[in-house]
């Protein structure tokens, strides 16, 4: 895998999903796989977010879903715009949508996350994202990414 990650680009980020300086966070690192394809990302979960004994909490699968979904928007976007390798901080993404389908229970184990940029219309980028562990397929999603200007991230 590359050395720098999606989300050291994206920094200073606190967002409680992908946040690196957020130390309260999931502390995701996502890349893009070898054909620059599709959006990849190995995560442990920690003791504390087991829901059902032995298991992930389910609310932590669907921000894993969301943020690394919103993550490869962001990629593919500075991608487009020719900021691949040091991103541009005006280009910001939100969840707009998101439907988060779970298949199995998500064991406490190291985890698969996948992510491909399936459609772009306008502002409106369609991720579909995966959860897998030891090769099955636990949690599918479908997130729209909506472009937004940075400015309207400022309160």
């Amino acid at each position: 895998m590359p050395e720098v990650s999606i989300q050291e680009k994206m920094r200073p980020n606190h967002c409680f999903g992908c946040g690196l300086d957020n130390p309260h966070g999931l502390q995701i690192r996502s890349y893009w796989d070898g054909d620059g394809d599709e959006v990849i990302c190995s995560w442990t979960p920690k003791d504390h977010m087991t829901g059902p004994p032995n298991f992930l909490y389910g609310g932590t699968s669907a921000s894993l879903i969301d943020c690394h979904s919103v993550n490869a928007a962001v990629a593919f976007l500075n991608r487009q715009q020719g900021f691949e390798e040091e991103f541009n901080q005006e280009l910001r993404m939100v969840t707009g949508t998101m439907t988060v389908k779970y298949l199995k229970p998500v064991p406490m184990k190291p985890l698969d996350l996948r992510a491909v940029i399936t459609k772009v219309d306008g502002r409106k980028y369609t991720v579909k994202s995966t959860i897998s562990c030891d090769g099955t397929l636990c949690v599918t999603g479908e997130v729209i990414a909506i472009r937004i200007n940075a400015g309207q991230l400022k309160t």
